[in-house]
């Protein structure tokens, strides 16, 4: 599949599978209809038109399904409905002007027949906007900015969710300093969690993360309703990149639960397993409190990483690609005073790590360290098993209660997205897209497993197995 020149925009896109095929958007936002049932044959492939991209703008991060269509979002703030069986885009609705620094990077929830669109564009210059679009007519139900002291300006770069026992739909904020369309509207302003009104798109709750710094953190991983006890409702979690994971009541958004669920001292862990992490080590929580030190440069975080709740086990499973190294501080250069990118002392201990959280209590019920970064996040499924991906390549099944090892495959290149799991004449099975490895190019150390940065970009399909008992 395609990923040359916009190896950005494939960092974050999971396929959608339906009665039996595979849908994906490639590189330059194209969109191909798979048949899973012929070993991959292609049906049709509808060409997006975008390109020679600026680099720094998304051609698409996923789709979304609408009765028979699929909806697919540009970089040039469009909106189009493809036609499943013929691969022809049937409508197109301009959400937002590009001219103006909006474009698209979260894809699209569909509730109904509304689909709600959450613009990007904040370091661009773009103002934060969020649409509801009538699914059937194009037409634009709502548009939301943020009012003054409402404080969530900012980009909506993961998918929102949606409460039907609220009835609101709910979307994570971030980068509100880069926000300069909305400064004296909307500032101060913080990494968010905004609460609207489906039917209406009035915002009806505000979150507002404890930011300190909030230009060094980016609250973009994705959310999760979880369910709750009586007198409790449902819930909306997050693991924050500030290394806490949150539970807020969906209604309130008032914080019901604040925890740090990702150990600073990385160093400290390493030794605790006898030296550099090997794969399958399982960390005790007593070897690895966690310690959260504000302000500590969190090196290859993502703001794409997808995280996960079981209903099987309850609890929410949160990826990271790593976290502070004490004693770890940024190496500034003449050539580039203000990038804390890929110059660091010690960033040869680079690790990951998967925790599972229970989302009533807060309680960090496991940890388990990985000898790469982790830049995939996770994925639950009713079976037992956790999938999740590290740097150098390889796919993880784990239990689900224990984070131990079941199976693993290699690919021999980074894949940045969970894969997702469906079901074809009777037989579970994963799909993950590989490639797109921009994170391995610009680091100023790599492990031998780490040196494949080719702009792949490939799809592939694995059986699942047996479920754990």
């Amino acid at each position: 599949m395609d990923a040359a020149g916009n190896t950005d925009a494939t960092l974050p896109i999971s396929p959608l599978v339906k009665d039996g095929f595979l849908y994906v958007v490639d590189g330059w936002g194209a969109v191909s209809k798979i048949d899973l049932a012929a070993q991959g044959r292609v049906i049709w492939r509808k060409d997006a038109g975008q390109h020679n991209l600026d680099a720094w703008l998304q051609a698409s991060r996923g789709l979304a399904f609408y009765e028979d269509s699929l909806l697919s979002i540009a970089a040039d703030g469009q909106l189009h409905w493809i036609d499943e069986g013929t691969g022809e885009i049937t409508r197109s609705v301009q959400v937002g002007n590009p001219i103006e620094g909006y474009t698209i990077s979260a894809p699209p929830l569909v509730v109904g027949d509304t689909i709600v669109v959450g613009g990007s564009g904040a370091d661009r210059g773009a103002r934060t906007q969020i649409d509801g679009i009538n699914a059937r007519t194009g037409a634009r139900l709502w548009q939301r900015h943020p009012k003054p002291g409402e404080g969530w300006a900012g980009a909506f770069l993961q998918t929102g969710i949606y409460d039907n026992q609220t009835h609101t739909t709910i979307w994570g904020t971030s980068r509100p300093e880069l926000s300069v369309a909305d400064a004296g509207l909307a500032l101060p302003s913080t990494n968010a969690v905004v609460a609207l009104d489906l039917v209406t798109g009035e915002v009806q709750n505000v979150f507002n993360y404890p930011d300190t710094t909030p230009d060094m953190l980016s609250e973009a991983s994705s959310y999760l309703l979880t369910p709750g006890a009586p007198p409790l409702g449902s819930g909306v979690a997050h693991f924050g990149t500030d290394g806490r994971f949150y539970s807020l009541d969906s209604q309130t958004l008032e914080r019901r639960v604040e925890t740090e669920y990702l150990p600073s001292d990385w160093q400290a862990v390493a030794n605790a397993a006898q030296g550099p992490a090997e794969a399958g080590v399982v960390v005790p929580l007593s070897s690895a409190q966690p310690v959260w030190s504000p302000g500590c440069p969190n090196l290859r975080s993502a703001p794409s990483f997808t995280s996960a709740f079981s209903p099987r086990t309850g609890l929410a499973y949160g990826a990271a690609a790593d976290g502070c190294h004490p004693g770890v501080r940024p190496i500034v250069t003449t050539s580039a005073p203000g990038w804390l990118g890929a110059y660091y002392s010690g960033v040869d201990n680079a690790l990951g790590m998967l925790a599972a959280v229970d989302p009533a209590s807060g309680r960090v019920v496991e940890q388990r360290l990985f000898d790469f970064p982790l830049h995939a996040g996770a994925l639950a499924t009713a079976g037992g098993l956790v999938f999740t991906t590290t740097a150098e390549g390889t796919l993880h099944a784990l239990h689900d209660e224990t984070l131990e090892t079941l199976w693993s495959a290699g690919f021999g290149t980074l894949t940045p997205n969970p894969p997702i799991t469906f079901e074809v004449d009777g037989e579970q099975l994963l799909a993950v897209v590989v490639g797109g490895n921009r994170f391995n190019k610009d680091l100023s150390y790599q492990p031998e497993q780490m040196k494949m940065n080719e702009a792949l970009f490939v799809l592939v399909v694995l059986g699942v197995g047996a479920p754990v008992e």
